[in-house]
């Protein structure tokens, strides 16, 4: 009996563990983005004219870009709204990779139902806990 008892304890530690582990990781995630530099548009035009852009990114939601000069260096520009289509073609005469983005917000599978799913289990193991600990048992009266 008593190893059974130290064999479920280790288990719900393990358990807590990973929980922990869990929401470690997404506080990291969350905290290690670091931002490019920012540049206004005149030194990316610039840079577009003298060829010192490697490669180019925006997300349709939102008017800025992210690009890469030719010496790795990582920045963001942000644009008038309606500035888009002249930024591409831009991008294009140049023969310069460019690519547009799904917004990270519309990923319905990593902001809701992970999270809630989480939340359950999280709730669901608690429960099976009690449960499982007071089978059969009523706790004393409250006086």
């Amino acid at each position: 009996m008593v190893s059974r008892l130290r064999l479920r304890n280790v288990v719900y530690l393990i358990l807590l563990a990973g929980l922990v582990a869990v929401v470690w990781a997404s506080y990291r995630g969350f905290t290690d983005t670091k931002s490019p530099t920012e540049k206004p548009l005149s030194d990316l035009l610039t840079a577009l004219d003298n060829k010192q852009v490697v490669h180019g990114s925006c997300t349709s939601d939102q008017d800025r870009v992210d690009w890469t000069d030719i010496h790795a260096h990582n920045y963001q520009t942000f644009y008038a709204p309606g500035y888009e289509a002249t930024l591409i073609d831009k991008f294009h005469e140049n023969q310069l990779p460019f690519e547009v983005m799904r917004p990270a917000t519309s990923d319905l599978w990593l902001t809701v139902i992970l999270l809630n799913a989480i939340l359950i289990v999280v709730v669901a193991g608690f429960l099976w806990y009690v449960l499982r600990r007071y089978r059969g048992k009523h706790p004393p009266p409250a006086s």
